[in-house]
């Protein structure tokens, strides 16, 4: 039998051949690898640097706002826009940018300022000045610098140097002192610089000056200076004094400096400066620091791009796109601003109502962060654009962008679209807040012209509202402004110390002003509902009534004669009133100063000298009186004590004309989502039901009397019959004549239409727009008969024909049906 051979497997023989083949693969690799990296890999580094990848924000559309009707009072039409943003791996000299771009944008009304306050900002900025002074001028500079150098103490003496030699160091090399006063020092200081004073009136300035300004002066005045200085803040000031002084030449190395070293010397010491530039020069100048400082805008991230001009126009643009090589870190980006609808006869419209848009304050940067703002978002700041930010926002999409080395776009690629803001609907129509602006307008240029019109008569205001709904159907001030200023730089500047600063507050829920006897109506309900008379008691008028030690007059000489509640409204009477706060007197339990809280509560309870709940931002609650003396109650009750905002006071007659229900005033009666077609609306989001803030604790009857006696007013022998006399509908209503102290007397007339039907409430003020003896409704009335008449005629059948007798307390049920919240009486308030 012969020997077989044994079978050899193939396998090991397999695998070596696949392992020298991933061997060989490997070693390719590597090889590969290290050729890209050693021979080529400067190259490619160098390609790499040419391109970057930049996540931009897109900003979003900002939500709409409409009229009641859906016409389009705000939108946001797109302007091209400068922007700066520092490139990474560049040196970028920003001063020569500016310097560039000032050249290519106009200028915007720049306001100049003293050569000393120029150089001031170009020392702040860190720029520089195109200065060259003559060798006789730089000596002439460098002698006024000698002594001032010469005054400055040694480094090594700061250590030992008293709190007040330090302080006074400080200052004069020009450090920021922390205040060093207690309350009773600054005292001490104000009260021994007000001595000093000579000319009268001069002393009250020192009351509102700040620490380091008063430092300064007291230091000027050789005031004696009794300081002791915290020792943190101590050591903090020596360090600063010891590096200012070692920074500063010795006078001897002054002639080595160049002119602009030798400005910022003089500017620190508070030297007279005279910088040699004709008036063209010195407003360039101050364009391109406007410019360099929006470029060096501190608080945002090196990364973001600053706006450094809105809205530019084609022209600069193409300059701008030319010269783009010349401007590294410049861009023209388009953007979105807000439009405002312009009135058909070219004036502003809605001003107190709409508000503006801006960027966001510093000192507001960390708090709009927090809610997930860009550092260069725009945020309301008045009005509606405030209150409803968080609505009106979009919310920004996502983009890459990939730029090379030289800036410049590559390649756009959207991530995440920009979703809109939510729209608002208001509750006005806005042919009829147009047409109250006007009838405003041409009826208080008409009373200036009056012979008898007082010249402190500057302004009138107007407020209209649907007493069942608390809806605003219009508010109007007159002189007002275009708020479109606000996106338009150069016109703004141009105008905003005339035009916008003297009406940029919304008096309407800003501003407070005496009732006068609008407060009668509440006056009589407080009386009839405390049991101090009843309707149809009578009170003999004779001109007045002896008032604790005084005698107060009624405003017509020798009086009214038989008055009772209703007659009392009808005519105006003062002396009722006055009877009434006796009774309301007499009636305390320990001493008559107790019985304003009585007058708080029942104001509380209609609005007065509570905030109303407005949708606007910054209400305030109006001027509460101090004066508790016995002859107060009887100014309380004809209007002359606390002072309330229109606001309130329209909220005040609603709740008479609607039976006793204080509605919450609102603008905005609808949020929908917002959309990118203009003329597609959209989703409803949100509906502002009628709000019921409280039901008055006044028995109907009673709030009866005071309607009725609101209807005389506007009747043959009432304060307003002239007014009213021949409308097609029937009107309540309530004159007033405030007192001010001045020569000057407001103008306030307060109604509702129609009487039996209440479906406008109305409030016209007109601040120091007469003279004594002359009647309210004469710069009033015929505002508020136009308005009334304007509506009826945009709105027919609303007020005429008026509906038959006893359908007011319909109404009132009615704004009770319509309620989403009824929150019980107001608790009273103290004084």
């Amino acid at each position: 039998m012969g020997e077989t051979q044994e079978q050899k497997s193939h396998i090991p023989v397999r695998l070596n051949i696949l392992f020298i083949i991933v061997f060989l693969l490997f070693a390719a690799v590597i090889l590969r690898l290290a050729y890209v990296q050693l021979v080529e890999g400067e190259q490619y580094r160098h390609e790499l640097e040419k391109f970057s990848i930049r996540e931009l924000p897109i900003p979003a559309p900002r939500g709409r706002i409409l009229d009641t009707n859906g016409a389009v009072l705000v939108s946001n039409k797109p302007v091209y826009t400068v922007t700066y943003v520092e490139e990474e791996g560049k040196d970028i000299d920003e001063e020569q940018v500016a310097d560039r771009l000032a050249r290519i944008l106009t200028v915007d009304a720049e306001k100049m300022g003293t050569d000393e306050e120029l150089l001031k900002k170009t020392i702040e900025l860190n720029s520089t000045l195109p200065v060259a002074f003559g060798p006789k001028e730089t000596e002439e500079l460098i002698n006024k610098l000698i002594p001032k150098l010469q005054k400055l103490p040694k480094v090594s003496e700061v250590e030992g140097m008293s709190d007040v030699d330090l302080v006074k160091t400080a200052l004069y090399v020009g450090l920021r002192v922390r205040s060093p006063f207690t309350d009773q020092e600054r005292k001490t200081v104000q009260n021994a610089l007000k001595a000093r004073m000579s000319a009268p009136g001069q002393s009250s300035a020192f009351d509102g000056m700040s620490d380091t300004e008063l430092l300064k002066s007291a230091i000027a005045a050789n005031v004696p200076l009794k300081l002791t200085l915290d020792k943190d803040d101590r050591s903090d000031l020596v360090k600063e004094t010891k590096y200012q002084l070692e920074k500063l030449p010795s006078p001897a190395e002054l002639g080595t400096k160049s002119d602009m070293d030798l400005l910022r010397y003089a500017s620190l010491f508070g030297l007279e400066i005279n910088l040699k530039l004709n008036d063209q020069q010195r407003q360039f100048q101050w364009h391109k620091l406007s410019l360099l400082k929006e470029m060096r805008s501190s608080h945002l991230p090196s990364y973001i791009p600053r706006r450094v001009k809105v809205n530019i126009t084609d022209n600069e643009r193409f300059k701008i796109e030319e010269r783009l090589s010349e401007l590294p870190g410049i861009s023209v980006v388009l953007e979105p601003v807000r439009e405002i609808f312009r009135d058909p006869d070219g004036t502003g419209f809605a001003t107190h109502i709409l508000g503006y848009t801006n960027a966001i304050k510093p000192e507001q940067l960390k708090e709009y962060q927090a809610q997930g703002y860009n550092p260069f978002d725009r945020v309301g700041v008045t009005g509606l654009e405030s209150y409803y930010e968080r609505y009106l926002r979009g919310k920004d999409g996502v983009e890459e962008v990939h730029v090379n080395k030289n800036s410049e776009t590559v390649e756009r690629n959207p991530r995440r679209p920009a979703e809109p803001g939510d729209d608002l609907v208001l509750s006005l129509d806005w042919r009829f807040q147009s047409k109250v602006e006007a009838i405003l307008k041409e009826e208080v240029e008409a009373f200036k012209k009056k012979p008898s019109t007082p010249k402190e008569f500057k302004d009138a205001h107007v407020l209209v509202m649907n007493p069942n709904t608390g809806e605003v159907l219009a508010m109007a001030s007159y002189p007002d402004y275009d708020l479109n200023l606000y996106y338009d730089r150069k016109e703004f500047n141009k105008r905003y110390a005339t035009e916008i600063l003297p009406n940029e507050s919304n008096r309407f829920i800003y501003a407070a002003y005496p009732p006068a006897s609008t407060y009668k109506p509440l006056s009589v309900m407080i009386a009839l509902q405390e049991g101090l008379t009843t309707p149809t008691e009578s009170i003999n008028d004779r001109g007045g009534l002896k008032v604790g030690t005084s005698y107060k007059r009624n405003w017509k000489p020798g009086g009214h004669g038989i008055v009772n509640a209703r007659r009392a409204l009808q005519v105006s009477n003062n002396t009722y009133m006055y009877e009434m706060a006796i009774r309301l007197a007499n009636r305390a339990k320990t001493h008559w100063s107790e019985q304003f809280s009585i007058l708080d509560y029942y104001n509380a309870q209609f609005g007065l000298g509570v905030k109303t709940g407005i949708d606007l931002p910054g209400e305030r609650k109006g001027v509460e009186n101090s004066n508790l003396f016995y002859g107060n109650l009887a100014d309380a009750m004809i209007g002359q004590y606390d002072l309330f905002t229109p606001m309130q006071i329209g909220q005040y007659v609603s709740t008479i004309a609607n039976g006793g229900y204080r509605m919450r005033p609102h603008l905005v009666k609808e949020i929908r989502s917002g959309t990118t077609d203009p003329k597609q609306p959209g989703q409803t989001l949100t509906v502002i039901e009628p709000q019921v803030l409280n039901r008055v604790e006044i028995d109907p009857k009673y709030i009866k009397v005071a309607q009725e006696g609101m209807r005389m007013v506007t009747q043959p022998g009432g304060t307003a019959y002239r007014t009213f006399a021949g409308l097609p509908f029937t009107v309540a209503a309530k004159t007033g004549t405030a007192q001010t102290g001045q020569r000057a007397e407001n103008a306030v007339l307060v109604g509702y239409a129609p009487y039996e039907n209440p479906q406008v409430v109305f409030v016209v003020v007109a601040p120091n727009s007469l003279r004594d003896g002359t009647s309210s409704s004469d710069a009033t009335g015929p505002v508020a008969r136009r308005l009334l008449e304007a509506y009826n005629e945009l709105n027919p059948g609303v007020l005429t024909p008026a509906p038959p007798s006893g359908t007011a307390t319909t109404t009132t049920e009615r704004s009770q049906t319509t309620a989403t919240a009824a929150t019980g009486s107001q608790q009273s308030t103290t004084r």
